[in-house]
C-alpha cells in the first residue's frame, strides 16, 4: 500500500516542501495550509486518520499539535533548522542587500547549533543575538526582541523562522529575512516518515499470542482435577476468553488443562484490551477463587510469539496487584499493572463536509469515524460488507445497510467487485471518496 504523508504549514512553507516532494513519486502527499496557528487543530481533527504520517513545516506548529495532543509523537515530525539553513538565508540576505552583514539577530535555531557552525568555518567574528525556541513562545516577545536590538544599532539584519514575526518586522521597516528548512533537511524527514509508516504497518501485523494459565492450589490439585466443579470453572473461563477473542478478531486454542492461547495481531491490542484482561483476572479470582496468570508474547512468527509467551510464564512472580507480563520480539519484558485512572476513548471527529453529508443519513458520524480508523489500522484502501461486519462486530446485512447509506451520502463509492468463490453475485468493494 502506498504511503500517504500529510504536509501542514503556511502556504510558502508548503510550496517549499512540495518542491522537494516531487522526487518521491511513490509517496502520496496531502498538503494542508493555514493562515493562523489555531487552524492546526481543526486540520488535524478532520484529517488525522486520512494519512499515515504528518510532516509539519516547523517546530512551532509541531509543538502546538503536541501540546494540545492533536496527534502523538509517533504520528509526525518536522524538518529541523540546521546551521546550513542559517547560512543559506544569510548569504541570500547579503546578495539581496549588496553588503556583508556582521551583526545579526536570530530565533528558533539552537545557540549550540550556530556556535558549532561558526567554529567549524572559523567565523567567530560574526556577532549574533539568538532567541532559542521555547514551548509556548510568544511572537510579540520575539518581535520586540528583534526590533529593540535593531533600534539600538546592535544588529544589522534579522533572520527569523516565524511567519508572523517576519510580516510584523517587514511592516515596521526592519530588514528581515525568513529562514526555512534546507532541501536536504526536508528530504531526510520525508524518507524518515516513509520508513516509520512502513515500520508501523509491519509492527501492527506482528503475531501476538495471549497466554492464560490457571494456578491451582497444590493441596487441592488432585481432588480439583477430577471434580466437575473445576470443569465448570474452565468452561466459564473459556466462554469469557471466546468473548474477548471475538473483540480482538483472534482465535482461541486450549493446549492443556487450565492453559489457553489466544492468537491475534499486535495491531488489535490496545489499552482497552489490557483493561479487559485485568477485569478477566479479577473476575476469575472472585468467582472461582483461582489465580489466572496472563502473558502476552509478540513475534515475527507464530513460533517466536509462543516461545515468548512461555518465557513470560517462567518469569511470573507473586504480585500484590493483577499484573500482565508482555514480552516483545527482542525478548524485552514489560510489566503492566492496572491503571488507577479510567481509560477514556475519544472518537474520531468527521469534518464539516462529511457532517453535512451525514445530516440526512441514518448512520452516525461515529460509525464513519470507526471505519476510517480501521482502514488506516489495517492499511486498507478498499473494503467490503464482510470487512465492515467484522470490524463493527455486526451482521453482514447491517454492514450492507451502512455501506448503502454511506454511498447514498457520497462518502464512499463502489470501486470494484470480488468473487467469494461461492455461488451468488460478486461482493461489492468500496473506497472512501477523496
Amino acid at each position: 500500500m502506498q504511503t500517504t504523508i500529510g504536509v501542514i504549514g503556511p502556504k510558502d512553507s508548503i510550496d517549499r516542501i512540495m518542491y522537494v516532494a516531487k522526487e518521491f513519486t511513490h509517496i502520496t502527499f496531502a498538503p494542508y495550509t493555514y493562515e493562523t496557528l489555531s487552524e492546526v487543530g481543526d486540520i488535524l481533527t478532520k484529517h488525522r486518520y486520512e494519512v499515515d504520517q504528518w510532516l509539519f513545516s516547523g517546530v512551532l506548529n509541531y509543538t502546538y499539535a503536541m501540546e494540545y495532543e492533536f496527534i502523538t509523537p509517533q504520528e509526525g515530525t518536522y524538518p529541523p533548522l540546521h546551521g546550513s539553513s542559517f547560512f543559506g538565508i544569510l548569504l541570500e540576505a547579503q546578495l539581496t542587500k549588496g553588503t556583508v552583514f556582521r551583526r545579526v539577530s536570530t530565533d528558533t535555531i539552537s545557540t549550540e547549533e550556530i556556535d558549532k557552525i561558526l567554529s567549524y568555518y572559523q567565523l567567530e567574528s560574526l556577532q549574533y543575538y539568538n532567541h532559542p525556541f521555547e514551548p509556548g513562545m510568544n511572537t510579540d516577545r520575539l518581535i520586540h526582541f528583534h526590533e529593540q536590538l535593531y533600534a539600538e544599532g546592535r544588529t544589522e539584519v534579522v533572520i527569523t523562522s516565524i511567519k508572523d514575526v517576519y510580516q510584523a518586522l517587514t511592516e515596521k521597516g526592519v530588514p528581515v529575512f525568513r529562514v526555512t528548512p534546507s532541501y536536504l533537511s526536508i528530504k531526510l524527514m520525508i524518507q524518515y516518515l516513509e520508513e516509520r509508516a512502513q515500520s508501523t504497518r509491519y509492527r501492527n501485523a506482528q503475531v501476538a499470542i495471549i497466554g492464560c494459565r490457571i494456578e491451582f492450589n497444590p493441596d487441592e490439585l488432585e481432588s480439583l482435577y477430577y471434580s466437575f466443579k473445576s470443569k465448570h470453572h474452565e468452561l466459564d473461563l473459556k466462554r469469557n476468553l471466546l468473548l474477548f477473542a471475538e473483540k480482538i478478531n483472534g482465535s482461541l486454542m486450549q493446549p492443556g488443562d487450565g492453559l489457553f492461547f489466544l492468537f491475534t495481531t499486535r495491531g488489535e491490542l490496545s489499552e482497552e484490551s489490557d483493561d479487559e484482561l485485568f477485569s478477566l483476572m479479577e473476575e476469575i479470582k472472585l468467582q472461582a477463587n483461582l489465580k489466572a496468570n496472563i502473558c502476552i508474547g509478540f513475534g515475527e512468527t507464530v513460533s517466536q510469539a509462543e516461545q515468548n509467551v512461555r518465557l513470560c510464564f517462567r518469569n511470573i512472580q507473586q504480585y500484590d496487584k493483577p499484573t500482565l507480563l508482555v514480552m516483545d520480539d527482542d525478548q524485552t519484558i514489560t510489566r503492566k499493572e492496572k491503571a488507577s485512572e479510567d481509560f477514556s476513548y475519544h472518537a474520531t471527529e468527521t469534518g464539516d463536509l462529511w457532517q453535512e453529508k451525514l445530516k440526512d443519513a441514518s448512520i452516525s458520524p461515529g460509525v464513519v469515524s470507526k471505519l476510517l480508523s480501521y482502514c488506516k489500522q489495517y492499511g486498507r484502501e478498499q473494503f467490503s460488507s464482510q470487512d465492515v461486519a467484522r470490524w463493527l462486530k455486526g451482521t453482514e446485512r447491517n454492514a450492507r445497510r451502512i455501506l448503502a447509506e454511506m454511498e447514498k451520502a457520497n462518502i464512499i463509492a463502489q470501486c470494484g467487485e470480488t468473487q467469494s468463490g461461492e455461488r451468488g453475485r460478486p461482493r461489492k468493494v468500496f473506497c472512501f471518496n477523496a
